[in-house]
């Protein structure tokens, strides 16, 4: 008896989930709410395994770091078997990247993880991003002679530019050559990525924020699409005697199908990285496929709790209303807290922008534009659902002039439903808004680096400042081309001493023999950024074979040329100590702002996805209103003769929101931006303008199309009857 009644329930569920199934397929829209059901999954399941990816590549990020970093030899507790050298260089798009120098003292030491062997004296090995990256600058031949590629365990990531050169001259006497006598220990400050890397939280909040909040409100909607045909299907179960387990499993059956493919769909991407390394848009970093492999089982969990999560959704959110009277009860409305808000929207905004302008700290600059920007998010559906209803009347008063049934009908549903356009509109409009704030604080951030960008604009790469751990060779001096200025540089009691021959001199405008000092301001303009507008230069004057004997020089062209910055720095790798750095003016601020861009790349990035995700979250949610609409309007085709009236009827109502919503949002981003960008501290973002109107105008053409079709196939389905 026991087994029959488990066998009877066993069965029993079954047929509930079948049931569901058959409900799925026969309900009207079931197209638009297996999308919006697919779609929820997918950018559930794509921002859980988002966040263990984040977690997977920082891990294998420090533990290769963590590999190749030097042991360093300490109060003679281990025995010397390597010189070990940290510097940094960069390339012509001041991107920097770190250079390792090597010299194993005993051979019993391994080489560097990553490296088949330690490369010969006056060879250098490359990361395969940095030999790709470099080629234009001959990166290959810039350390001597190029002895291979690192491999892929020997680097942070795949995109690390990285290099390990051995010098041809031994690193004995050089301070900055720390003894070692192994690798594999903490990661150190200058190693790599490591160097620029931030706190692991910054990017989960940031994954959080930016794509799993907009994920959990894309589930919100797509549990409640086909809410009230469901709803009348809830209540006549529930006449015929179902229990509330029941209507559970016919849920679940119901959305078991679309929820199964999403999450599929969703971790696409995930078992794509776990195969090959995948490149992250607007990013300078690729993801490694072995870090991803290692947590196959964390993102398999993480694709199973997306079903969990959405299923549990749909069941949740799916409300069975005990009395049919209180669901058309009409509902009280607020018009006094709409009307104050759609007052406020507009103030928030001009005290956001106009605000801090006028305000005499920067606190209350920076608490005045924050306030306005929340205010202005906060009050504005109320304000855009006015407008939406301002904007039906007149678009349906004027077509009853005109005749043209699709904008009348269109224009009467958004004047009478007009929270439905007003939340597909203000989540793209906001979307867009919250990006681009974020993306206008990083670029303010970068502020040091506008002004390095400037300098190196006027004098570009006409100047060149050398740096040597040890003296600078006269080898170096007569290596350079004959066209090119070199001066040596010492410094003594606030007076910078420059020496050359009289030619080099006079060609940047210094005195050849001179008993007083020189304002660097009345020489050439290039040593006055080069040095300081208020430094002193005192001159002496040197013979073509003098040898110099400063650590400190500049390289100059005679006639504000280019320099080819490249050849210099293989001529002083080859003829000066390792660790001597040659850079432009600029360079260092320049490559800190790259480092800064990366990572308001990630800002973009994630933004971008999360504007998308609610943008088609809300877009599904108004298209299932809007083949309701569609529904009750099916009539028209006897009356207009032909279908296409539904492809009008999408266009006003779909087309045009999305495509309004585009143009909204740039403008509020743009308004927004107004005291952020008034100094030139921060810069509007031409990627992010593009990519909002395209996204919001190829959703909307989508939305167009198939709204109308599926308007108009309902339509075909309908025949007169007696209501």
């Amino acid at each position: 008896m026991t087994t029959t009644r488990c066998g009877a329930g066993v069965a029993t569920r079954w047929q509930m989930l079948r049931i569901g199934q058959a409900a799925r397929r026969g309900a009207a829209g079931s197209i638009t709410r297996f999308v919006a059901l697919l779609f929820a999954t997918a950018a559930l399941c794509l921002a859980f395994t988002s966040l263990v990816a984040v977690y997977a590549g920082y891990e294998g990020t420090q533990e290769r770091t963590a590999a190749r970093s030097p042991q360093r030899v300490s109060d003679g507790h281990a025995k010397t078997l390597a010189r070990y050298l940290l510097a940094h260089d960069t390339l012509s798009d001041a991107r920097s990247y770190t250079v390792a120098y090597v010299e194993p003292v005993r051979p019993a030491i391994a080489p560097p993880p990553g490296l088949a062997s330690w490369p010969a004296p006056g060879e250098a090995v490359l990361s395969p991003a940095l030999l790709k990256a470099g080629a234009e600058d001959h990166i290959a031949a810039r350390y001597g002679k190029f002895a291979g590629t690192i491999g892929p365990h020997g680097l942070a990531s795949p995109s690390e530019r990285f290099a390990y050169v051995r010098p041809a001259h031994s690193m004995r006497g050089i301070v900055d050559a720390r003894p070692i006598h192994g690798f594999g220990a903490a990661p150190e400050w200058g190693n790599g990525d490591f160097t620029h890397q931030r706190p692991i939280w910054n990017l989960l909040f940031t994954v959080c924020g930016f794509l799993l909040l907009p994920a959990a409100v894309c589930a919100v909607l797509a549990a409640r699409v086909g809410a009230d045909e469901r709803d009348r299907r809830t209540a006549l179960l529930t006449a015929m005697g179902a229990l509330p387990t029941h209507r559970r499993l016919i849920v679940i059956g119901e959305a078991a199908m679309p929820v199964a493919v999403g999450a599929a769909v969703g971790a696409a991407p995930a078992a794509v990285g776990c195969l090959i390394d995948v490149p992250v848009p607007f990013v300078d970093f690729t993801l490694y496929a072995p870090d991803l492999r290692a947590w196959a089982l964390w993102l398999a969990g993480m694709v199973l709790l997306s079903v969990v999560v959405m299923l549990t959704a749909v069941t949740i959110l799916h409300r069975h209303r005990r009395s049919t009277a209180r669901a058309t009860r009409p509902h009280a409305s607020r018009p006094v807290l709409a009307r104050f808000a759609c007052w406020a929207c507009p103030v928030f905004l001009l005290t956001a922008s106009y605000g801090p302008g006028l305000s005499p700290s920067p606190t209350l600059r920076v608490l005045l534009q924050a306030v306005g920007a929340l205010g202005g998010f906060a009050t504005l559906p109320a304000l855009i659902a006015a407008a939406c209803r301002t904007a039906g009347s007149a678009l349906a008063e004027q077509t009853r002039r005109w005749a043209g049934p699709s904008a009348l009908i269109s224009g009467r549903w958004m004047a009478a439903s007009a929270s439905t356009t007003s939340r597909l509109v203000c989540s793209v409009v906001i979307a867009i808004g919250i990006t681009g704030q974020a993306q206008l604080w990083m670029s303010r951030m970068a502020e040091p680096v506008r002004q390095a960008t400037a300098v190196h604009h006027i004098v570009g790469d006409s100047i060149v400042r050398v740096t040597s751990p040890k003296p600078i060779t006269r080898e170096f001096a007569e290596s350079l081309p004959g066209q090119e200025v070199f001066l040596s540089l010492t410094e003594s009691k606030g007076t910078i001493r420059a020496a050359g021959t009289c030619t080099d001199l006079k060609a940047v405008q210094l005195p050849c023999r001179s008993t007083t000092a020189t304002p660097a301001a009345e020489a050439d303009e290039r040593l006055r950024y080069a040095l300081g507008g208020g430094t002193d230069i005192t001159t002496i004057a040197t013979t073509p074979m003098s040898a110099p004997a400063s650590r400190a020089a500049l390289v100059l062209s005679r006639h504000h040329t280019m320099l080819d910055v490249s050849e210099i720095k293989r001529i002083a790798n080859r003829t000066l100590a390792p660790g001597t750095d040659v850079s432009t003016l600029g360079t260092d601020w320049i490559s800190g702002g790259m480092v800064l861009k990366d990572q308001s790349g990630w800002l973009l990035c994630l933004g971008l996805l999360g504007t998308s995700v609610l943008a088609v979250g809300f877009a599904l949610n108004t298209q299932a209103a809007f083949l309701r609409q569609g529904r009750a309007a099916a009539p028209l085709t006897v009356l207009s003769g032909r279908r296409t009236v539904f492809y009008g009827l999408s266009g006003w109502s779909l087309f045009a929101p999305m495509l309004s919503a585009g143009a909204i949002g740039i403008l509020v981003y743009s308004w927004l931006a107004g005291p952020l960008t008034a100094d030139g501290y921060a810069s509007l973002s031409s990627t992010l303008v593009l990519a909002g109107l395209g996204v919001s105008a190829t959703l909307g053409l989508v939305l167009w199309g198939f709204g109308g079709a599926s308007a108009a196939r309902s339509a075909s389905r309908w025949r007169p009857n007696d209501d």
